[in-house]
This record gives C-alpha cells, sequence and structure tokens, in this order.
C-alpha cells in the first residue's frame, strides 16, 4: 500500500491471479483481455477499499 496507495486491484478469489493499475480503466481492461471463469473483485489499495465490484 505504501508504493501503490489508491491503485487499482482486480483479484481472481479461486485462481489468485491479480493485477493492480493505478488506473481503473486500466485494470478493468486487463480483467476483459483474459475473463475469469468466475466473478473477479476489483478494490482500491487505501485503508477502505472501496470503490465497488464487478
Amino acid at each position: 500500500m505504501e508504493t501503490h496507495y489508491n491503485w487499482y486491484i482486480v483479484i481472481n478469489p479461486n485462481s489468485g491471479e491479480y493485477f493492480i493499475e493505478e488506473d481503473e480503466l486500466v485494470v478493468i481492461q486487463k480483467l476483459l483481455e483474459n475473463p475469469p471463469k468466475e466473478e473477479a473483485i476489483i478494490r482500491r489499495l487505501n485503508e477502505t477499499g472501496i470503490c465497488g465490484s464487478i
């Protein structure tokens, strides 16, 4: 969190695969390029983690 504060992270909870990007659209684009079979989670790297989910 110290070096990536408020960056976005998308996590596939079953495989453990994740993407970290500063721009929300970039991280979503990476997710769409290789969509998981199950629901992925998007969060922000900060104290609350709030930014929604997909």
